[in-house]
């Protein structure tokens, strides 16, 4: 009589409280992960990914689309996009660096988004966690808008 009631007991003690639904339904595939990556972050609105901090928000994503960062280094996320010369894209990776934008936004030393909607000249939108809270929430860019800083874009491959 013990082991279905231990058996009980392993399943429901092996449930993560960080696993969704949503980020179930993600599996790895052959192509361009770009789509897969922004469609993971678009599913996890709302919710906290990983530890929270916004590189994990990211590295969960391209983990969830079967994919890995090119090299070693934390925060190359593929070859750099241009955006003035090429439409930033869904699955591109944005890290900014002590960026400041016209608009009042302020990032700290370093931090992570994903694109989850491009756009021409420059406007995106953006997945990001640890904002302000450690879930995941979206937020309209320009790049135009930068005026110190860094703001670099990646694009997976």
């Amino acid at each position: 009589m013990r082991f279905p009631i231990l058996l009980g007991l392993l399943l429901v003690g092996s449930c993560s409280p960080q696993v969704t639904p949503a980020a179930t339904e993600f599996h790895p595939q052959s192509g361009n992960p770009a789509p897969r990556i922004a469609a993971y972050c678009k599913a996890q609105s709302g919710r906290k990914v990983g530890n929270g901090e916004c590189w994990t928000l990211a590295d969960e994503a391209f983990k969830a689309a079967g994919t890995k960062r090119p090299g070693r280094e934390m925060r190359v996320w593929g070859r750099v996009v241009n955006p003035s010369k090429e439409a930033v894209k869904p699955g591109d990776v944005v890290e900014f660096r002590r960026a400041r934008f016209s608009d009042g936004i302020i990032t700290g030393s370093a931090h992570t988004a994903v694109v989850i909607e491009g756009g021409t000249e420059g406007q995106f939108t953006i997945a990001e966690q640890n904002w302000g809270k450690k879930t995941v929430r979206f937020r309209e860019m320009s790049a135009a808008n930068l005026i110190a800083g860094e703001m670099v874009i990646y694009r997976p491959e």
